[in-house]
């Protein structure tokens, strides 16, 4: 069995960043899940680096939200509170209805037709029901948009602010609280861009964005962390529930 891309040698100069994306795909995946410790002695061991470099890219995910970093102890997968989760979506809403209002001004009739490809993709990926593929269909269509709304550093801030976002819907698919098949909202999203009507935009993208989210606010679960364990834990109970029927 082949091991996984974070647990593989490295072989150029850009160590550091390879690593940084190897371990950020890993937690897209679903590989490294909320609240797994990420062991530097073990990940430098396994891609053939030193620590040093793990730990640059480890303060890297951690800029970008995906892990937290105690001093002089260890890192683990980030596992946002759902306070937390509520913040950081709400943030998320603010941002990305300036932006694609400000990108509805500028996108030329050739962006317009890239962005419904990009809309028709995501609706693919659905199909094929697959949440990492999925998420980089998604982050593919939302990343357009912020890339031409006229400001840079919108479209920073939007990239930190959502990374996290993005990397826990294959949790909420895994657990059953994203539907697949309720998820093609993203034509909406082009339709109203088109429009160029700046609360039609803001609407769409704020009913976009809450619907993905709604399923893990209303648990009452404090954590996606929590979320995961509860999520094990009820399918060992299917389980064993099943196997004694049977």
């Amino acid at each position: 069995m082949t091991n996984p891309r974070w647990q593989q040698p490295l072989h150029n100069d850009s160590l550091a960043k390879q690593v940084f994306f190897s371990l950020k795909e890993a937690v897209f995946t679903g590989e490294l899940q909320p609240g797994e410790p990420i062991r530097e002695m073990h990940v430098a061991r396994s891609m053939q680096v030193s620590q040093a470099t793990v730990r640059e890219a480890l303060v890297q995910l951690q800029q970008t939200g995906l892990v937290v970093r105690e001093p002089n102890r260890r890192t683990t997968v980030s596992s946002f509170s759902r306070e937390e989760i509520r913040d950081r979506l709400a943030m998320r809403i603010a941002l990305e209805e300036l932006a694609a209002v400000e990108a509805s001004r500028r996108l030329s009739s050739d962006d317009i037709a890239e962005l419904e490809r990009r809309a028709a993709a995501v609706d693919r990926k659905v199909d094929g029901n697959n949440a990492a593929i999925y998420v980089n269909a998604d982050i593919n269509f939302h990343r357009y948009i912020w890339e031409r709304c006229g400001n840079a550093i919108l479209l920073k801030t939007l990239e930190n602010t959502t990374a996290p976002l993005f990397a826990f819907v294959t949790v909420l698919t895994r657990v059953g609280l994203l539907d697949f098949d309720e998820s093609k909202p993203h034509q909406r999203i082009v339709e109203a861009i088109i429009s160029r009507d700046p609360e039609r935009i803001r609407q769409e993208i704020k009913t976009h964005l809450e619907t993905s989210y709604e399923g893990f606010l209303n648990t009452g679960l404090p954590s996606l962390d929590a979320l995961v364990h509860s999520a094990n834990a009820n399918g060992k109970a299917n389980a064993a529930s099943n196997a004694s029927v049977s």
